[in-house]
């Protein structure tokens, strides 16, 4: 079979480049052939892989990226809505899209064996959804950040992001952690104005994120019930609260059993738009909300339109 892969050779000063070469080797030995759509940076390799996609002669079996949770955002974004579907060779930071389907993290041969097995019909190809994001007009925003698989931040766990992915240590999930500590320090609310299938709300909160998967920041089971073919979004809301308060959430969040907490809110919708709200008359108390991040890669700036879009993509999964 005709397969595109790809990879970020600057991602973590290029540590996945390995994996990305064995990746290549492996599904060559099993047959295929193999399109490498690597090229200079995140934004050139989309370039890449949607020239590929286009110009090939016939639509690619696959596309397969090697990497974490941004590298299956970029992947997804090439491939959604257009029936080629989408394998994972997760050997990222969070890997938090990896967890949630149960696939292997940083065993490579492991990986390609599922691809090729969901290729040849002994595996499976679940159509899953996909969260869309555009201007709440209907504006597109860029091209390389219009689709998400796992969830939309735009609170603290947003800021923890954006921390998280400047520290140089530790490495690994507990990069997350501590950025999350840090951000807990500074901690103060953010002004929204949110629409839901049900309505609009606006005030203070610490947190809010729509979720089409369970986890965020390497392990955080912020979306227990979150089914990406249920063509729902698990929007979540934390009220603001103290320090102690958070850190007591925190520690629950990773079990998954913050939700029913005090100050926690969780909905169902299809679309979420996310506005800032400029606190008006409130004393100017309220924080404008950070620059929303989506599986680990920095989004347009507010405000923004989510809508899941059922069946948008296949995964290629173990049977």
């Amino acid at each position: 079979m005709r397969i595109i892969l790809l990879s970020n050779p600057t991602s973590r000063h290029g540590r996945h480049s390995g994996a990305a070469d064995a990746a290549v080797a492996a599904l060559e030995d099993a047959g295929h052939e193999v399109l490498v759509a690597t090229s200079t940076g995140y934004e050139a390799t989309r370039r890449r892989a949607v020239a590929l996609l286009t110009d090939i002669g016939h639509r690619p079996d696959a596309l397969v990226v090697v990497g974490g949770d941004g590298m299956i955002h970029l992947g997804l974004g090439v491939v959604a809505r257009t029936g080629v579907p989408l394998g994972v060779v997760a050997v990222g930071t969070g890997n938090d899209i990896a967890r949630h389907f149960g696939l292997p993290v940083g065993d490579v041969g492991a990986s390609v064996s599922i691809v090729n097995h969901a290729l040849a019909g002994t595996g499976r190809v679940l159509a899953v959804d996909a969260i869309h994001a555009a201007r709440p007009d209907g504006t597109p925003v860029q091209a390389c950040h219009q689709w998400s698989m796992a969830t939309v931040g735009a609170g603290i766990e947003a800021a923890v992001n954006a921390r998280a992915n400047t520290l140089p240590w530790p490495s690994g999930e507990s990069r997350y952690t501590v950025a999350a500590l840090e951000e807990i320090v500074r901690l103060a609310p953010y002004g929204y104005r949110l629409t839901t299938d049900s309505g609009t709300w606006t005030g203070a909160a610490l947190l809010v994120s729509a979720a089409n998967t369970r986890y965020i920041g390497g392990g955080m089971d912020l979306a227990p019930q979150a089914d990406p073919t249920d063509g729902l979004l698990e929007v979540v809301r934390l009220d603001p609260c103290g320090r102690l308060s958070v850190l007591a959430l925190l520690r629950r969040v990773f079990a998954g059993t913050h939700v029913g907490r005090p100050g926690v809110h969780l909905e169902r919708s299809r679309s979420l738009t996310i506005e800032p709200w400029p606190d008006d008359g409130a004393g100017g108390w309220l924080r404008d909300p950070p620059h929303p991040y989506a599986d680990g890669e920095r989004l347009a700036g507010l405000p923004l339109h989510l809508e899941v879009v059922p069946q948008a993509v296949g995964l290629l999964l173990p049977a």
